[in-house]
């Protein structure tokens, strides 16, 4: 192009002469250029047609760009999420964007025209036109937070801020530029949020943290302030609010403290608070919550203090029934053993019968005690079942012949009936389902008088049920115990199961019992997975009905577990052998020993641990019979003595059975894992105290092979 403008300023004398050509042809004057000069102008002129030509392209492409570049700002404009406003100097509208008319709630075109401060709540437009006022006087832009107000009456907050589009002067030849955001969404949040403190009824304070590491109080609900006073306010809380423990652990990075109790002075003392705290990020502020625990802590300390107190009154309780079971036991143990060396001489019908009778009185009261003693266990929540294999028709048919004198003096017929698809072979607590069992049966034969009583046994779903791998399955069990007697009126169902509960006063005294049975039967049976209930009419009879769930072992013969001389368990008796009686008690003594020796068996007997010593120094004995609680030297330090091998040698592995009238859950399994070879409680049980005589030398024999001596 440079080039061609030279060439143009090289050919200039030609244009001129061309003009003047031209003037002249028009006045008759002749040519005055020659041929070369008309060719060089000719090409002059076509060569400046080809730079107009690129020029006015050049300028098309300028158009169409600014026109896409305004048309893009225009929807920028437009359809930006804040409204923009240009107004006059007098704060009329001269334009907005879409969203600037969707906050006035109008028309875009009908807002130019129009002042601003009439879309503005009457009550912020003075504070409008000073805001304007004060940009003209010093041109600079600001800020203003009103509200807006629209044709549908809604309010809409909204934060202007403008500047001057210069040039600006009072004649109002100038503009400013608006940009209106719309804060409603985050006024209303503050709003409810404010709302939210001061209706809550917990103290929210707010507090900032000095440099100096101190804790100043910037904001206080008014619950905090009911606590602390608004004289609280711009002050250190390190004295009254922070807690010692709270305070440094907000200074981890986490920046929260959760439920943490401390104690806060208040205007009314100190009160005990959970306190929860967060650390405001990158801000020196803690937000802090507290809830006032001081009367839950009192109620919980007063609480604990009852429940301490009535735990200790059921341990006394406790300790009291075992003490009456040990002191009623002993000489229940002579009263028995008595009746029992009486009724093996020879006796007329009519002693024989007087002695029977004693012996039911005795086994009687046995039952009773026996009963508050699971009374005492399932009320203080230490009721425990065994497991260990039994055979379930050996273990009812057991049970049943304990009645099988008592249903044939009343004239009654009392049948056992096992399902046959029932599986015998089970791991569980046999002592206890028998203890249900001769319940319901025993009270079957108490109001029943030639009638029957029937016990029946099906299976129930599921009888199947995974307990694991190493626990086999379980089979669940439908029992029933069925009688012909007086039956049960339908109101007494339920309450017959509450404790110390009898059917009838005068019935109850007639046939005896506690009224515990029953409610004894229910929670053996809720351990046992199952449920208990009774379907009866008056005159009618009576259907006990429970479920119970057992597992099952895996194949392979079901080998009971030797449980030898524990209650309820017999055993085949021992060949005669030398035994020493260690008793104080000498009723007890005699009765002991006029059993062992009717059995056939050597016995020396002496009435403390202390001469027990003394004699196995010097003689030897297969096994020691020995009650656990005597004065001067109990049980337990007699075998804790007898043990060392130093001083009594071959005779410190002679088998030692304990002898004792405690009754209570675990207390065998401590004698046992305190040394004792076998246990046996009073009253003696000949049958029992045979299968702990034989268990005993075969866990001596199993301890010290060869061992003992006698």
């Amino acid at each position: 192009m440079k080039n061609a403008s030279v060439a143009g300023d090289e050919t200039l004398p030609l244009r001129r002469r061309a003009e003047s050509l031209l003037a002249g042809t028009a006045a008759g004057d002749p040519c005055l250029l020659s041929r070369e000069e008309m060719a060089r102008l000719i090409h002059e002129l076509r060569v400046s047609q080809v730079e107009l030509e690129l020029q006015n392209e050049e300028l098309r492409r300028t158009q169409a760009e600014l026109a896409h570049t305004r048309d893009r700002y225009a929807d920028l404009y437009d359809f930006a999420p804040a409204g923009y406003f240009t107004l006059d100097a007098r704060g009329t509208v001269l334009e907005a964007n879409l969203k600037g008319a969707a906050m006035l709630g109008r028309e875009r075109d009908a807002l130019p025209g129009n002042p601003f401060s009439d879309h503005i709540l009457p009550s912020d437009r003075a504070a409008f036109a000073a805001y304007l006022a004060r940009i003209r006087e010093t041109g600079r832009a600001g800020t203003l937070q009103i509200r807006l107000l629209r044709p549908d009456g809604a309010r809409v907050w909204a934060e202007l801020s403008a500047e001057p589009k210069p040039p600006f002067d009072p004649l109002g030849a100038a503009s400013l530029r608006m940009v209106a955001t719309d804060m409603t969404e985050g006024v209303l949040a503050r709003q409810d949020l404010a709302t939210v403190l001061d209706s809550a009824p917990i103290p929210i304070v707010k507090v900032r943290v000095t440099g100096d590491g101190d804790r100043v109080l910037v904001y206080q609900n008014p619950a905090a302030a009911r606590l602390f006073g608004d004289e609280a306010l711009e002050r250190s809380c390190k004295g009254f609010l922070c807690n010692k423990e709270v305070c440094p652990a907000l200074a981890a990075e986490s920046g929260v403290v959760r439920d943490r109790e401390c104690a806060v002075k208040t205007r009314f003392g100190e009160r005990i608070m959970y306190k929860t705290a967060h650390k405001l990020p990158d801000a020196p502020y803690i937000i802090e919550a507290m809830v006032d625990v001081t009367e839950l802590m009192r109620t919980r300390r007063n609480l604990t203090r009852a429940m301490e107190a009535a735990e200790a009154a059921n341990r006394a309780k406790t300790q009291f029934l075992a003490t009456m079971s040990h002191e009623i036991r002993t000489p229940m143990n002579g009263v028995m053993g008595m009746t029992e060396l009486a009724l093996q001489t020879d006796l007329t019908p009519e002693q024989r019968e007087y002695l029977d009778l004693a012996r039911q009185s005795a086994l009687s009261l046995l039952d009773i005690i026996n009963d508050i003693l699971d009374f005492s266990r399932i009320e203080a929540g230490r009721m425990e079942l065994a497991r260990a294999p039994f055979s379930l028709r050996r273990t009812l048919g057991s049970c049943l012949r304990l009645f099988d004198n008592l249903a044939a003096r009343q004239g009654n017929d009392l049948r056992l009936a096992v399902a046959q698809e029932a599986p015998d072979g089970l791991v569980g607590d046999a002592g206890r389902l028998s203890q249900v069992i001769a319940n319901l049966v025993s009270n079957g034969l108490k109001f029943t008088r030639d009638g029957s009583v029937r016990v029946t046994v099906d299976t129930a779903p599921p009888l199947h049920c995974p307990l694991g791998p190493e626990r086999g399955h379980a089979a669940t069990f439908l029992f029933s115990v069925s009688d012909t007697g007086i039956g049960i009126p339908r109101d007494k169902h339920d309450h017959i199961f509450d404790y110390f509960t009898q059917l009838d006063a005068g019935l109850s005294r007639e046939a005896g019992g506690t009224g515990l049975g029953l409610s004894i039967s229910r929670n053996l049976v809720a351990l046992m997975g199952g449920r208990i209930w009774v379907e009866s009419e008056p005159n009618r009879g009576s259907t006990f009905f429970f479920t119970a769930t057992f597992e099952q072992p895996g194949p392979g013969p079901v080998r009971p577990e030797s449980r030898a001389g524990e209650d309820g368990q017999a055993g085949a008796p021992p060949p005669p052998m030398a035994i020493l009686l260690v008793e104080d008690n000498l009723i007890n003594q005699l009765v002991a020993k006029r059993l062992l020796e009717r059995r056939g068996h050597v016995v020396t007997a002496v009435d403390s641990g202390f001469a027990a010593l003394d004699l196995l120094r010097t003689q030897p004995f297969h096994c020691v019979l020995m009650d656990v609680e005597m004065p001067g030297i109990s049980g337990l330090e007699t075998l804790a003595r007898l043990r060392d091998a130093g001083e009594f040698g071959e005779a410190a592995a002679t088998a030692v059975v304990a002898l004792t009238a405690h009754a209570v859950k675990g207390y065998r399994e401590q004698m046992l894992a305190a040394g004792f070879d076998g246990y046996v409680s009073k009253p003696i049980d000949m049958r029992r105290l045979d299968a702990a005589l034989g268990q005993a030398i075969a866990r001596a024999e199993a301890r010290h092979p060869g061992g003992g001596h006698a």
